[in-house]
């Protein structure tokens, strides 16, 4: 049985895992956490499960073999600083996370011997897209590359993680260094950069799209999710693969889903 505690139990995403950890065969959520300000700590999230604060992390933790965290980059930093000395494994979904903080936790990974895997996106499909936009990179350097993504107006970063990650993935493959994030007034011809354009309009749960532009030609790559469960379905395998790993180092949900 593989035991989690999972961060932001009470989040769109967070209450779908907690749902569908409860509903897994080898799988028992032990343990909830929410913010201390939210007015949810205490609430029933699963029979037997309570939410409780982040101060609780360090006791819930040594019960479980897995600590999921989907928060807010500023809120997971003190979780995962909380979680991660203890040697517990990890899934983190979670995207901001400074470069500095990401490689503080690979060291403790190293020191502990513990496993993690880490993404900005869980969905299956994105993982794909992600891939896919990678090839088509290195097949097109020369063209033009811009990137669309539409998210619920609730959102709050911007651009998206996944938007990034995408643009990080044609920048390697195409030598690209400069990404600007949206143009105004009098910006002169196109340069040798990656654009992207966030759009922001109702309960859109998330579309991305890479252009590809030549001077004859143009090929767009879409992803749509339907559904955030597409999310959750992910991190469920994401928590199935890292559970009994023991490697000293993180990993990603391409390596997970052998890409």
């Amino acid at each position: 049985m593989i035991r989690v505690v999972v961060a932001g139990a009470t989040g769109k995403l967070g209450s779908l895992v907690c749902g569908l950890i409860a509903r897994q065969p080898d799988m028992e959520l032990v343990g909830a956490v929410v913010s201390a300000s939210g007015g949810h700590v205490g609430k029933d999230i699963a029979p037997g499960v309570k939410a409780s604060g982040p101060d609780s992390i360090r006791d819930l933790v040594r019960e479980a073999d897995v600590f999921v965290d989907v928060t807010p980059a500023s809120a997971a930093e003190v979780n995962l600083r909380l979680a991660v000395p203890s040697g517990i494994n990890c899934v983190i979904g979670t995207t901001g996370l400074k470069d500095e903080f990401v490689s503080e936790l690979d060291r403790t990974f190293l020191a502990k011997g513990s496993s993690a895997v880490i993404t900005a996106n869980f969905s299956i499909g994105v993982n794909v897209f992600w891939k896919a936009c990678e090839q088509l990179a290195m097949t097109l350097k020369d063209y033009d590359v811009e990137i669309v993504e539409v998210h619920h107006d609730k959102k709050r970063d911007a651009p998206s993680g996944t938007a990034m990650k995408a643009a990080k993935i044609v920048a390697e493959a195409t030598g690209i260094e400069s990404i600007v994030c949206g143009r105004e007034g009098m910006v002169g011809a196109r340069g040798r950069e990656i654009g992207i354009h966030s759009i922001r309009v109702g309960d859109v749960v998330g579309e991305h799209t890479v252009i590809f532009g030549g001077n004859m030609e143009r090929i767009e790559l879409t992803h749509k999710a339907h559904s955030r469960e597409a999310f959750a379905e992910g991190c469920i395998t994401a928590i199935r693969w890292v559970a009994n790993r023991k490697d000293g180092s993180s990993h990603s949900m391409a390596e997970v889903l052998g890409l």
